[in-house]
């Protein structure tokens, strides 16, 4: 072996061999229930509106048998704490979702403190729907895998029912008047 070739293998100065990239070709699986990972905008709107539903499930049935139980005059006391207790569990999963929506766009979960502030929370909410997530790893992880059927079909029904809803708003007036002719 001569010198030269002992002396390159032995420089610390040489740059190194290993590839510095992000391993990009890395997904994984969310679960619903976790303040970690990334979510991107499908799955989003389908945690979203899969937390509603299984609201208005509990909190309808809630409502209707503390009316029973507070004597018809309003809801018991019990029921307004059992509600409270519900929508309490709402707004953290709300939250975890939105901080997982921004890791997904490699923004820090304070970002979310952002709905505080009129206006900004408007553009907030159409940066967390609209905007792609960063391809392949970030800071906070790798990307998630593939959508499946069920959010698929959740996150898709949130916009259908949204424009289901102002076509029915803009629709019901010009019934009304119809029959009152």
């Amino acid at each position: 072996m001569s010198e030269a070739t002992t002396m390159d293998a032995a420089n610390p100065y040489n740059a190194p061999d290993a590839e510095l990239g992000h391993g990009g070709d890395d997904t994984y699986t969310p679960s619903i229930i976790s303040f970690n990972g990334r979510i991107g905008r499908l799955r989003y709107l389908a945690y979203g509106m899969g937390t509603y539903i299984l609201m208005m499930l509990v909190m309808i049935p809630l409502a209707g048998t503390s009316a029973i139980l507070g004597g018809g005059e309003g809801m018991s006391a019990i029921g307004m704490l059992l509600m409270a207790v519900v929508y309490i569990a709402m707004l953290v999963a709300g939250i975890a979702f939105a901080k997982r929506r921004l890791n997904d766009l490699n923004r820090s979960g304070w970002w979310f403190l952002l709905v505080f502030v009129p206006i900004v929370n408007l553009l907030l909410t159409i940066y967390l729907i609209f905007f792609p997530g960063t391809d392949g790893s970030n800071n906070w992880g790798p990307a998630p895998g593939p959508n499946s059927i069920g959010v698929l079909i959740l996150g898709w029904s949130m916009p259908v029912l949204m424009v289901l809803g102002i076509v029915a708003a803009m629709m019901v007036p010009q019934l009304a008047g119809m029959q009152a002719q």
